[in-house]
């Protein structure tokens, strides 16, 4: 496998909002300074986590 050091900011950006980290920890981590860059661009969900996010309501 090869992978970039720029994927892993994507694993982790994702892995913190799963874990219910707060966004604004979560870009200050990355260091993003534009708003929604971390959530439009960097966090991913798997099926899972959206049939669990559907079963809250």
């Amino acid at each position: 496998m090869h992978h970039t050091p720029h994927e892993c900011r994507h694993t982790l950006a994702s892995m913190l909002d799963s874990a219910g980290v707060n966004d604004v920890c979560i870009k200050m981590i990355l260091g993003h300074a534009r708003r929604g860059v971390t959530q439009a661009v960097y966090t991913h969900k798997t099926l899972r986590e959206l049939r669990k996010a559907i079963d809250r309501v």
